[in-house]
């Protein structure tokens, strides 16, 4: 009998406790979701995802957390933390601010053709990351191909300074007679358009002088015929002041009447000087002083 007590009791309280933590399983799922409730990032692209260096790419998303999504691109020859989408060489963990509207929604526009350091983008696939400014653990990512067109300006005349000879060379598409290459300055308007031939494997080659003020010009390549556009960016540095102090010695200064270091030599007499021997200056002074006695005496008398 005493062990029967014994085991009712044990089993008593293990249902006891059994209850107790069905329980408390129950409330920590039910509390789960309300703690986890503390917003979320998301972030998509417009189009297939394919994109051109030099392409308008549209990006939207939502932000439920805070009032300020931060976008950055990480990818082949950019810092594993990130960039700014509009500045490639910009601080690394840094990136484009987008506020978020009322309804927790965001929306950036990244003419990429405007990037500084868009000489970093290759043919690659990049990652872009949005995330909330004030809880960047609250984040979102996707992936877009990137692609390099064909076209470029050698590397060693960028930037150039104004005058400069510029070589345009790349690939267009087969079956293109000529491109059209239009320069346009930072506020898009046209300022010089070129016409260059298209040899029957679709490369073209032509030159020009970079006759432009300073600044940030697109150079695009076109054809009506061309599925694609391919775009560069051509930067015209300021030309630097040379100062003409710097080339001169310490001791000539830049003035109207310029002090001369070195002594004046006098100018050599017409008449030519001939030199005396010894003999000849004492034979000389004896015909002077008889001379000079004669024409002495002849008075006197």
């Amino acid at each position: 009998m005493l062990f029967n007590e014994r085991l009712k009791m044990v089993i008593l309280r293990l249902n006891k406790y059994y209850c107790t933590f069905v329980m408390l399983i129950a409330v920590i799922c039910l509390i789960q979701p309300v703690l986890a409730d503390g917003g979320t990032v998301t972030v998509s692209y417009r189009g297939a995802g394919g994109y051109y260096v030099g392409d308008t790419i549209i990006f939207d998303g939502r932000d439920t957390t805070g009032n300020t999504t931060l976008v950055k691109i990480t990818g082949p020859g950019l810092p594993p933390q990130g960039v700014p989408l509009y500045d490639l060489n910009g601080i690394p963990g840094s990136g484009n601010t987008i506020a978020v509207t009322r309804d927790g929604s965001w929306k950036f526009m990244w003419h990429s053709a405007n990037t500084a350091g868009i000489e970093k983008l290759m043919t690659a696939r990049y990652t872009i990351t949005a995330m909330d400014l004030s809880n960047p653990e609250k984040l979102a990512t996707i992936s877009i191909l990137m692609k390099k067109p064909e076209f470029y300006i050698n590397a060693q005349l960028s930037p150039i300074n104004p005058g400069d000879y510029v070589q345009l060379n790349g690939i267009a598409e087969r079956g293109v007679t000529y491109v059209k290459i239009d320069v346009s300055d930072s506020s898009g308007k046209n300022v010089r358009t070129y016409i260059s031939p298209v040899s029957g494997l679709g490369s073209f080659n032509y030159g020009f002088h970079a006759e432009m003020p300073p600044g940030r010009y697109g150079v695009t390549v076109s054809n009506p015929s061309m599925k694609n556009t391919l775009m560069t960016i051509l930067t015209i540095a300021e030309p630097e002041n040379s100062s003409l102090t710097s080339s001169l010695p310490e001791n000539v200064t830049l003035d109207s009447s310029p002090t001369l270091t070195q002594p004046v030599t006098p100018v050599a007499s017409l008449t030519p000087t001939i030199p005396l021997s010894p003999l000849t200056a004492i034979a000389g002074l004896f015909i002077s002083a008889f001379v000079a006695l004669a024409w002495s005496a002849g008075h006197r008398k």
